[in-house]
Order: structure tokens, then sequence, then C-alpha cells
């Protein structure tokens, strides 16, 4: 259903289920809600979005227990101790999914189904046992679950044989989860990024920072060094190395085009992007491929160059961003740019913080007092 719309929901072989403990009922106001991202890797923008998530209800609920399910529990426990003061996290569905790896998909759709409504593994019981409790299932951010279907599948079928509540929001989200999840309508969905924008906890890091940053994707095997080289010294042609600085969102992956483009220049690695917040401002010039870099940094005041490829989930959310009005120039990988030449649309950072109170009201639907 679309939110505030009209509704439109390899493993050990099994045995017998474990039999429900026995608990009181649970009123709405102290069921735990339950999160689901990508979190953990760690990546920025995904880490972004899940702290962003977990602040919000720190504020609204701090008295809720919270559970975030994510392929990384051990990472995101570190990541995220500094947010919710009664977070909990898990892989239970992350690892019910990979569980199916090798079946077609109604296959593994269906093995979904059956260990969520009868359990029968001892890998799994005790995580969907808890699902059954929760107030509400949210799938966070948007873009990868078209990439992992079995998330769906597994919150459809929570929904369909338990009641609990399924809601998603982001961009890009699969179409089939309209039939039973609320979810942010297509036309005017907005990256769960702009959430962040809406909190108190700050994003940038305020000390000196370099006039020229570099930010490309280091995991596309399809951009070879040559050609992200290229483009890369044409933006820092004439400047001082120390004057460049280099920025890791996805580690170690983005530290390549460093390594061979300009090895001695400054670097901030994710650590230092999450502990003291991205080295964005007004005035500097950036090239940037990851596509929640290119919103703060623009949002920050900053300008810069996007580059965009054939395709991939950070061309297409590059693409929209500069249909919302970043005003950045987008290049191809491997074309000659001077860093005279990025621009911003100078109003850009007031559209974003616009776009932080519509994700903000959002969530203040989603998650009534």
């Amino acid at each position: 259903m679309k939110l505030f719309g009209p509704s439109r929901a390899k493993m050990p072989a099994t045995r017998p289920a474990s039999p429900t403990p026995a608990a009181g009922p649970l009123t709405t106001a102290s069921q735990p809600l339950y999160l689901v991202s990508a979190a953990g890797a760690p990546n920025y923008g995904e880490e972004l979005i899940t702290r962003a998530w977990l602040d919000y209800l720190a504020l609204r609920h701090p008295e809720r227990e919270v559970w975030l399910d994510c392929p990384h529990p051990g990472r995101a426990a570190h990541l995220f101790r500094s947010t919710h003061p009664r977070l909990r996290t898990t892989d239970t569905l992350w690892e019910l999914v990979r569980g199916g790896d090798g079946l077609d998909a109604e296959a593994a759709a269906d093995r979904i189904g059956r260990l969520v409504r009868d359990l029968g593994s001892p890998w799994f019981d005790n995580g969907l046992l808890q699902l059954r409790k929760v107030g509400s299932i949210h799938l966070v951010g948007g873009p990868h679950l078209a990439d992992q279907p079995g998330l769906v599948s597994a919150a459809r079928a929570v929904h369909e044989a338990f009641g609990v509540r399924v809601i998603a929001t982001g961009i890009d989200l699969p179409a089939d989860l309209d039939a039973f999840a609320e979810v942010e309508p297509a036309e005017t969905a907005l990256d769960d990024a702009y959430l962040a924008l809406a909190l108190k906890r700050p994003l940038f890091d305020r000390r000196p920072t370099c006039d020229r940053v570099v930010l490309i994707e280091g995991d596309r095997a399809e951009w070879d060094d040559a050609t992200i080289t290229a483009t890369i010294d044409g933006f820092a042609a004439g400047i001082s190395p120390a004057s460049v600085a280099f920025v890791e969102a996805l580690a170690p992956e983005d530290h390549r085009f460093r390594g061979v483009a300009r090895p001695d220049a400054r670097f901030h690695p994710f650590g230092e992007l999450w502990a003291d917040g991205l080295p964005a401002r007004a005035g500097q010039r950036w090239v940037a491929s990851r596509a929640h870099v290119h919103l703060l940094a623009a949002a920050a005041g900053a300008m810069g160059f996007v580059v965009i490829g054939d395709g991939g989930e950070d061309d297409v959310a590059n693409r929209r961003l500069l249909e919302q009005g970043t005003g950045w120039v987008p290049v191809a990988p491997g074309d000659v740019i001077r860093s005279e030449d990025a621009s911003m649309d100078t109003s850009f950072p007031d559209k974003a913080k616009q776009f932080g109170a519509r994700k903000r009201a959002l969530a203040d639907r989603l998650y009534p007092l």
C-alpha cells in the first residue's frame, strides 16, 4: 500500500518446531521496533541512513527496544553504540535469506515462508520468534532490496502469518512491496539520507579541509585505473598536493584511486568520516561518484562534478540528485575536467533542508507518539 493511502504483505534439515515461550500480551507502546538495513560493511551511505533512523527513534521512542537486522551485526553494534539507548543488533533475516542461496526465486520464497510460519531450525527459531513480537518491521533505505528479494519475502511472511505491520522507506523500492507494506509513493519518495539533515547530530567536519576533494568508487571493476586517473589528473592539474584530499566511503575499496593517482595526497578514511563528519564545506570543489557524498557535499554548499557510469546503483541515485537540483556537473568516467568548471545550485542547501523536513514529517507519521 502507498503510505497514508488505501491498502492495495542451504540449511540443516528441519525438525519439529520449538514451542513458543509463554509471554504476556504486548501493548503497542511496549512492542519492540525492528529495522532492516544493509548496514555494517561499513559503507558510509548505508551507515548514514541507518544511523539517522536510529537517532530519530532515540528522540521519538527512547523507551522502546529497537532491533537492527543487518549483514554485520557485530560491526553495527560498535558503529551505532551512540544512537538508541535500547539498540540490539542481529542478522536473523539476512542469514535466513542467505541460507537459500542456489534456490530459484519461488523455492527460496517458499522456504522462507515455511520457516517463518512453522520454525524448525535451530539456526533461526529464536530470531523468528522475536519477530512475532515486534510492533513493526521497517525496511530501510531502498535500492539494496532489489538485490535481496528474500528480505521482502520474509517481511511478507511475517506480516501474513502474524499481522506484523511492514513499512518501507527510501528510493527505488521493489514494486511487490505495495501489496502488503506501507511504502513511500515512488513519485514523491526521497532518499532516507535526507532524514540526517533534519536531526541534531553534526554531519560535517568543521576542521580546516582541503579545497579540492576526490571520492570515486573503488569497487567499480569496469572503471580501470587509467580512465579514472585521467579525470582526477585534470581535476587536480596545477594544484599543490597539499590542497587535494581523497575520501573513503567504502573501506578499503575507495583508497584505490588515491593509490594510483595521488599517493601522497591527504586521506580521510571511513573511520574519520564516521567520528568527525564529512570534510565538506562551501567554497570547495569536489569530484565524486558516490551518491550520498554527492548529496551531503552539495547540501554543505560545495561545488562539484559527479562521475556517472552506466546503470549502477549510484549512477541512478546521482541522476536523481541532479534532477533534485544539486547543480553539479555530470561527467563520464575518463572525461578530462578542470576544477574551475565545477558548479552548484546555490539554492540546493536550503532545498536539502526542506527535503529533510519532509522526511522528518514522514517519520513522525510512521512512528506516532
